[in-house]
């Protein structure tokens, strides 16, 4: 199934590009790479050859998806364990 901005939190998000675009933390503000993993709280981003972390929780990220649109969302629709956020999706499917 193809990523779209309507259904992109119950893919795969590993490998997508995204950007920090709002915080509690100011420096963090403007972080940007490539998730190269999640885990139920962090995702963790390969940046400029470093990896950095940044918190799914009270923050806003504007990923860029594979056909080049750009979705913002609210960390904490995102936050959980990534396989469970796949497993609804799935789940839903099956339940049509």
């Amino acid at each position: 199934m193809r990523i779209t901005p309507q259904n992109f939190v119950n893919h795969e998000l590993i490998g997508l590009r995204v950007t920090l675009v709002k915080s509690t933390n100011k420096d963090a503000v403007g972080l940007s790479g490539r998730i190269i993993d999640e885990s139920r709280n962090i995702f963790k981003l390969e940046c400029c050859g470093q990896e950095k972390t940044a918190a799914k929780h009270r923050n806003t990220f504007e990923f860029t998806l594979p056909e080049g649109d750009k979705v913002r969302v609210v960390g904490d629709l995102v936050q959980g364990r990534p396989e469970d956020r796949v497993a609804k999706s799935i789940r839903k499917l099956h339940n049509r």
